[in-house]
């Protein structure tokens, strides 16, 4: 029988797993594709191709400005960039499509995930101050107005919260204009919680019989913290614990090739080889895509 008419089961599976990959990278490319010359036909009149540049670099600004980092567009793009062109060049020396693939997936995926962590952290110390300031602030709305019931628990606060309340007392003494002052507070305590605390906040502003309130929200959010750490603990346990396991591929790898010296060619030259690298490198992707959907679910 010729050798391209017999079964085998990781010939089909890697060829698989290539188109799929190879036609999901299509689809997506195409798509953007036909909605940005939708959008430049649009504007078609006002838009030259210098603006276009600029509306785009705007947009990946924004994308790392929601991701609290200070990682400037440009390099960001040149990161990108580098990952692709990496992903491409290891396939090539690999022999594998598929592996370039989700090596430049890879390239975008973890830098995704270390902005996913530093903005869990950030906003876990702010969720964390939050907490130690709901007693204060729902003492001192006992003596004073809200005005200076923020200032005065800002500055029994440690920062960034502490700065945040006694910015807002600024405001409102400067301006007289709650809407604006605690609109500014909002965009620097974008958790749910800190929604939560604002909201009531403004409703205090103008109704003091509300200040009760935060007592209550107060002892809600200590009984959330305490289950918030927790899980947030086992996630870096299960997290390390993933990272340990997929590093071992390495020294096994060197294990290997000196047991046995066609190792290399096992892996860049046949199909189940090649399958293997992939799954190695698609549980690599799965990662941060996990670690994602569990934050999310963890949001304060």
């Amino acid at each position: 029988m010729p050798e391209f008419l017999r079964f085998d089961p990781y010939f089909h599976l890697y060829y698989l797993f290539t188109v799929i990959a190879v036609s999901v990278v299509i689809y997506l490319t195409i798509s953007r594709f036909i909605s940005g010359i939708k959008r430049l036909w649009s504007n078609r009149k006002n838009l030259k191709g210098a603006d276009t540049v600029s509306n785009w670099m705007v947009r990946v600004e924004k994308h790392l400005k929601r991701r609290n980092t200070r990682l400037k567009a440009s390099v960001y793009i040149v990161l990108l960039a580098f990952a692709i062109t990496t992903g491409i060049f290891l396939g090539s020396i690999l022999n594998n499509a598929l592996a370039a693939i989700l090596i430049a997936v890879i390239g975008f995926v973890i830098p995704e995930q270390i902005f996913l962590y530093i903005i869990l952290r950030q906003r876990l110390v702010k969720f964390d101050q939050l907490v130690e300031a709901c007693p204060v602030f729902a003492s001192e709305l006992q003596r004073v107005h809200v005005t200076r019931a923020l200032g005065n628990t800002g500055r029994s606060i440690p920062d960034p919260i502490g700065r945040i309340f006694r910015q807002a007392e600024r405001d409102l003494i400067a301006t007289n204009e709650p809407k604006e002052a605690f609109g500014r507070m909002l965009r620097h305590m974008d958790f749910n919680y800190g929604k939560d605390f604002i909201s009531r906040a403004y409703d205090c502003y103008f109704n003091s019989a509300v200040a009760p309130m935060f007592v209550d929200l107060g002892q809600e959010m200590e009984s959330k913290r305490k289950r918030l750490h927790e899980n947030i603990a086992k996630l870096f346990q299960d997290r390390i614990l993933s990272i340990a396991m997929l590093l071992m591929f390495f020294p096994t790898y060197a294990i290997a090739t000196r047991v046995v010296p066609t190792t290399w060619e096992f892996m860049t030259q046949t199909i189940a080889g090649k399958f293997l690298i992939c799954l190695y490198l698609l549980s690599v992707a799965l990662g941060p895509v996990m670690d994602y959907t569990t934050i999310r679910k963890m949001e304060v």
